[in-house]
Parts: C-alpha cells; structure tokens; sequence
C-alpha cells in the first residue's frame, strides 16, 4: 500500500519538475480578442441554425405537398373529365426529338391527372414524390450530359418513370373511392 502511494507520490513530484522546467509562455496579444470573436461568431451562427433548419423543414414540407400543383392551380371546370388514358407511346424508332416530344406529352398528362384527378393516399403519395425525385434527378443528368447517346437513354427513363407517376394516379384505390367504400360500410352497419 505504501509503495503504491511512495510511486504515486514520485510521478507526481516528476510532473511537477517537469512542468516547472518548461518555458513560461505568453500568449499573443490579440489573443483575447480573436476567441471572443470566435465566440461571438459560433454563438450567431447557432442561433441563425436554431431559426433556419426548422424555417427549410416547414418549407421542405409545404413545397413537397404543394410541387405537382403549382401556383397557377385552376380546377378544371366541371363536365371535364380527367385524361383516363396514357399518351400514345414514343416511336420505338423515334430520335432525340421524338423522345423529347413524349416526355412533354407524358409530362401534360400527369400534370392534368394532378390537377384535375382525386388526391392520392398515403402510400401513392409517397410513392408518387419518390418517383418525382427520381425524375428532377434525371433532368439533372440530362441537362449536365453532352453525349447524345447517354441523353437518348436519360430520356427514355425520364419518360418510364413519368408513365409510372400517371399511371399511380389512376390507381383504383384512390382516397375518394375509399371515402366511398367507408361510407358505404358505415351506412350497412348502422
């Protein structure tokens, strides 16, 4: 017991010495200054986060609701039944051009089915801004591609891709037919 303290004791005695035998050092004089700045500046940043990150989140989940109908939303006026039917399919022969031309055809389509078809449920929505995703993703490549091969294969899965997201809104269980099917069920039981 003794021997551990008479060690403890003599590492500590080291450490003191060799402490006591290091060079005193000044620090330099904007020192002061320069962490009080730092600090200043960590504090502006934390506190510009604490408003900013919960500001883009709100923002992130109005725009992902609101994306497909865009401000210039109009209902189509009544008698006017949405497309039920995809445009007619691209030339398999077709050239860049063609490509190009049914993917504004497609891109019309799911517009229309947005706006003017019943709202999606849960698992179609989120299925519906996935393949959204997928699609801004490839305008991105197609808009950084020069190699006109690689941009024939970027919009045939552009145009896959938009066929997909019209054909999920014509998906029969949609959240209007639901709505009826419940109803229905309510008004049996009672």
């Amino acid at each position: 017991m003794h021997d551990r303290l008479d060690h403890s004791m003599n590492e500590d005695a080291a450490l003191a010495a060799a402490l006591r035998a290091l060079p005193a050092a000044t620090p330099p004089a904007d020192a002061w200054a320069r962490l009080a700045a730092r600090i200043v500046h960590r504090r502006r940043i934390r506190t510009g986060l604490r408003i900013a990150l919960p500001a883009a989140l709100a923002a992130g989940t109005v725009l992902a609701f609101a994306w497909p109908r865009g401000p210039g939303h109009q209902p189509s006026p009544p008698g006017h039944p949405v497309a039920q039917s995809a445009p007619a399919k691209a030339p398999a022969a077709g050239g860049l051009a063609s490509l190009q031309a049914h993917s504004r055809q497609l891109q019309a389509w799911v517009h229309a089915l947005d706006r003017d078809g019943p709202p999606l449920n849960g698992d179609a929505l989120a299925q519906a801004v996935a393949l959204q995703d997928r699609i801004g993703l490839i305008d991105l490549k197609i808009s950084a591609n020069r190699d006109p091969g690689t941009a024939a294969s970027l919009w045939q899965q552009r145009n896959a891709l938009l066929e997909r997201l019209g054909l999920l809104h014509l998906q029969p269980d949609s959240v209007a037919e639901q709505h009826a099917a419940i109803l229905q069920i309510n008004t049996m039981v009672l």
